[in-house]
């Protein structure tokens, strides 16, 4: 009873499609362009990467996602880098399909450093599947059918990046709710508002075979809470990547006096990731929740594999390890 409890309100509760509105990733060290288009072209190769996340298993309606992400860097220097970034998700009936092109322009800094600006324009599509509601008048016409509505969007970002250390910071969906606020059409989407996201990382050598990286990630939600996400990975022969991450809800600006205990993402995450002949990338996240709603979940699973195409040209440009 309490299990079909719970489903009910994952599919009908705004709460959870406040809080889902913009992803959470597990592999964000490795998956940057989604919420940063100053990343593209970062690793100056022509890379590919997908990745699939599926969220509280074992919870009807729960947030799934899948994301596609192509980028490179191109031009003279290799100082410019463009990137395409494609975005399903889906959390109880709403969902949304973003499509991105981003672009970053790299400045050098110094010997070894490295600043990129970058935005990114594109549309989203949001979807509401009334059909799956659970109500009680089941005559009630708002709740029938699929109902779409497309919009324009766009994000901007900074980062900087030399042999040991990066930090970037990016402003995600400026413009939905800005055009949409008052659209009639769109009354039935629960609007994203703007994210901030800063994220922090280094590198260091432990000895010739292991390297060391911490890193971290803040997301800012100006309706709701927050994430951070403190990360320790180390990489051993430059093959395999194996780390662990804390996650917490965090409410910076004490916008709301009442944070819901059940649906905090606070959670410990395993991850390892494996290259495969140093152009295949095969990585695993796994979250165990921390939550009440781990009493009812088998936790979070997240898969993502890479691809890399070319080599990178080095000539006049800066040194640019693929750690990042």
């Amino acid at each position: 009873m309490k299990r079909f409890l719970l489903q009910i309100l994952i599919v009908i509760c705004p709460f959870v499609a406040r809080s889902q509105n913009e992803v959470t990733y597990s592999q964000y060290m490795f998956n940057n362009l989604l919420v940063n288009p100053a990343y593209a072209g970062y690793k100056e190769d022509l890379n590919i990467n997908l990745l699939s996340r599926n969220q509280w298993v074992g919870v009807k309606g729960a947030p799934t996602t899948q994301s596609l992400i192509v980028d490179g860097a191109f031009f003279h220097n290799n100082n410019v880098g463009l990137g395409l970034s494609i975005l399903n998700d889906r959390a109880g009936i709403q969902g949304q399909t973003a499509v991105m092109a981003n672009y970053a322009y790299r400045l050098p800094v110094g010997e070894e450093g490295r600043l990129s600006f970058g935005v990114g324009v594109g549309a989203v599509q949001f979807s509401l599947n009334s059909d799956k509601a659970i109500i009680g008048d089941q005559t009630d016409p708002s709740f029938s059918g699929v109902q779409n509505y497309i919009s324009p969007d766009a994000k901007i970002g900074v980062h900087y990046s030399d042999n040991v250390f990066y930090a970037g910071l990016s402003a995600n969906n400026l413009l939905t709710t800005a055009l949409n606020k008052n659209n009639q059409r769109a009354k039935f989407i629960i609007l994203p508002p703007v994210h901030m996201f800063l994220t922090v990382g280094a590198i260091f050598n432990v000895n010739e075979d292991v390297k060391f990286k911490p890193s971290l990630m803040l997301r800012d939600d100006p309706n709701t809470i927050g994430n951070f996400d403190i990360n320790a990975s180390f990489l051993f022969k430059d093959v395999l990547w194996i780390g662990g991450s804390y996650r917490v809800g965090v409410d910076m600006w004490k916008k709301t006096n009442n944070l819901n205990g059940t649906f905090q993402q606070n959670s410990l995450v395993g991850l390892v990731e494996v290259y495969v002949a140093k152009k295949f990338r095969i990585g695993y996240a796994y979250d165990y929740g921390l939550s009440e709603l781990n009493s009812y979940s088998s936790g979070s699973h997240e898969i993502s594999l890479g691809l890399v195409i070319g080599k990178n040209y080095r000539n006049n440009t800066l040194t640019t390890p693929r750690y990042f």
